[in-house]
């Protein structure tokens, strides 16, 4: 059976190479959903998802409602008639009504390797957890949070000290594909179901505030995966001398010493600064001062003058 009728739902930039893929395929969207505008910096502009600025680019026709399961869109989706639709990280819940809209159903793509890592946070728990292989998952939705039978799944190595700002772009651009290949395999009659193992199921929670804070008097390999987990944004968050800074990039070192966890133990020229953990020194080489870009660190203590000996302090 042939594809015609695609609705494609997305939000942040996750989504976008997969809505660009189709577009330029016989899968181009029909329709477009998003959440609406919402404000965003010092000012409280509204700010459109990234998703509706590439659909308007695409021309493909866009809504954004307050309330995607209301009856004004699913009356609206009865007169499209989809044959499929597709989500990618759109952030809403899709009641029965319209899952069972569409001919071959509701699709999800999810950045894990489901069952583990279900819920928001699945690429920063890798991460965390100092995996050596992620990737994604092609699920069809049901009433239950990233438990439907899997459609396709296809590994992805995550590379030595890789973190999620750049593993996010890698999953989100081999993503597109595993969604293109689930739509051929689909018309050719060649998709097989395989139910999740709930036995082997994992969930991940929404990054919290607490969540940013560094403790130094944990192992550097935890601080380490902590840092690559939340970089670049929103970043991993320490503070000295009274100011918050956001820590970018670390490197764990072979050395060790009875310095308290958090001490500035040697300034490197152009390099970074050597810090205490409870274990194995770590070497800080990018930060993010508040208000400021990303820089190197002996950069930053350019301006900041720290010196050995300074401590580092947990929470903001």
């Amino acid at each position: 059976m042939e594809l015609k009728n695609i609705v494609f739902m997305g939000t942040p930039s996750f989504a976008v190479p997969c809505l660009e893929l189709l577009s330029f395929t016989k899968f181009k969207p029909v329709l477009c959903i998003t959440q609406p505008d919402k404000p965003k910096g010092r000012n409280r502009k509204l700010s459109p998802p990234q998703i509706k600025v590439k659909a308007e680019e695409l021309n493909i026709p866009l809504i954004q409602p307050e309330d995607v399961n209301d009856s004004e869109v699913i009356n609206y989706l009865n007169d499209i008639k989809p044959d499929i639709i597709i989500a990618v990280a759109y952030g809403g819940f899709l009641k029965k009504e319209i899952r069972k809209l569409p001919g071959f159903g509701c699709i999800n793509l999810h950045p894990s390797l489901l069952p583990k890592y279900r819920g928001s946070s699945p690429i920063s728990y890798a991460l965390f957890n100092d995996e050596k292989v992620t990737g994604n998952t092609v699920i069809k939705i049901v009433a239950k949070m990233d438990a439907g039978p899997i459609l396709f799944q296809r590994e992805v190595k995550i590379k030595e000290n890789e973190c999620y700002t750049e593993l996010y772009k890698r999953l989100s651009k081999e993503g597109a594909e595993d969604i293109l290949q689930v739509l051929e395999r689909f018309e050719k009659g060649e998709i097989k179901q395989k139910k999740q193992d709930e036995n082997k199921a994992t969930l991940t929670q929404k990054i919290m505030k607490e969540d940013l804070i560094i403790d130094w008097h944990n192992p550097a390999k935890s601080i380490h995966s902590k840092v690559r987990g939340l970089a670049e944004k929103p970043g991993a968050v320490a503070s000295i001398s009274g100011k918050r800074i956001k820590i970018i990039e670390t490197e764990i070192l072979k050395t060790k010493t009875e310095n308290r966890p958090g001490t500035i133990k040697e300034l490197i020229k152009n390099i970074g600064l050597v810090v205490a953990t409870m274990d194995y020194d770590i070497l800080i080489k990018r930060v993010q001062p508040a208000g400021k870009k990303i820089m190197n660190s002996f950069a930053f203590n350019l301006g900041a003058r720290l010196g050995i000996g300074d401590k580092f302090e947990n929470g903001f």
